[in-house]
């Protein structure tokens, strides 16, 4: 690799020797001295092992290797033009190709709202999302963001926190009318109820709620469990059991009364959400402009109950 960097400078001496007609003009173009421009061009012919330029006392010429040579230097020294010219736009440009990773429930509770308010600013940027269950491998696979909801962390990763994801427990108004006619006043009530499980999540065989100083945790019963929070949703709409759901996706249905919040004075654990990304250095312009975008987003007077 030096011997490759050294080689491009030998041939930029010549070519500035060629395109300014001597040694010295050659010198004030790079801002060296007449003595380092004649050093290089003889190392670079005694590397080559031919004569590269005819020097007299009044002027210098090409020799027939050195119009050969010349030609090649041009495309090579307009190939690396053409390189950086192509890197500084990516930089600079907000364009190109995004690829994201996000829960599943993130794509129906909000992020395809926030891409779309994205691409409204900036047209020329194409995204390409993966929607799932399981951490992707930012890296190994060539994700330039995910948007993780953990409590841990890969420390080798950059992690902007976006807020938290608040639960509640809902079931549909017949589910309570037949299973809780008088209501459910108390944490300990939830055991006799059918519930929906996540199975994603192993310590979900019970539940840990908080309200002030007090904190309960009661064991849930289910026979139906499901690995992903859309699914339980919709068992939850049908009467199927009660759920534990993120308040970003069931806020329509609750609003309507389509499903019923219980306990509605006692807290979940929340868990946090962060945009997470591999590097903070040489970030292209599309990877800046998208990252200070989304942090932005979620501040957003309308979108303060997603994660908060």
């Amino acid at each position: 690799m030096e011997t490759i960097s050294l080689r491009f400078q030998q041939t930029l001496a010549l070519l500035a020797v060629v395109e300014t007609g001597s040694f010295t003009r050659a010198g004030d173009r790079l801002g060296v001295s007449k003595a380092y421009v004649s050093r290089q061009v003889r190392d670079l012919e005694t590397a080559l092992g031919v004569r590269l330029l005819h020097r007299t006392t009044r002027r210098v010429a090409l020799t027939e290797a050195g119009r050969l040579y010349l030609d090649y230097a041009r495309q090579a020294r307009d190939l690396i033009g053409d390189g950086e010219r192509a890197v500084s736009a990516v930089r600079t440009e907000v364009e190109g190709l995004l690829r994201i990773t996000a829960p599943t429930s993130f794509g129906d509770g909000f992020l395809v709202d926030l891409l779309a308010d994205f691409r409204a600013q900036h047209p020329q940027v194409r995204f390409d999302v993966d929607l799932s269950i399981g951490q992707r491998d930012l890296i190994g696979e060539g994700y330039d963001f995910a948007i993780r909801m953990a409590r841990t962390l890969d420390p080798s990763l950059v992690a902007r926190p976006l807020g938290v994801v608040r639960e509640a427990i809902v079931a549909s108004p017949g589910f309570v009318a037949r299973h809780a006619p008088e209501g459910v006043r108390e944490p300990a009530q939830l055991s006799a109820l059918e519930a929906l499980r996540n199975n994603h999540f192993r310590d979900d065989g019970q539940w840990t709620l908080q309200q002030g100083t007090a904190v309960v945790t009661v064991p849930i019963r289910g026979t139906l469990a499901i690995n992903h929070f859309i699914g339980m949703r919709r068992a939850a709409l049908r009467g199927m059991g009660m759920a534990r759901l993120p308040r970003y996706l069931v806020g329509r249905e609750l609003a309507a009364g389509r499903l019923v919040e219980l306990l509605p004075d006692w807290q979940l654990p929340v868990t946090p959400v962060s945009l997470v990304y591999p590097s903070r250095e040489h970030l292209p312009q599309r990877s800046r402009a998208f990252r200070d975008f989304v942090i932005a987003w979620f501040q957003r007077p309308e979108h303060a109950g997603l994660l908060r």
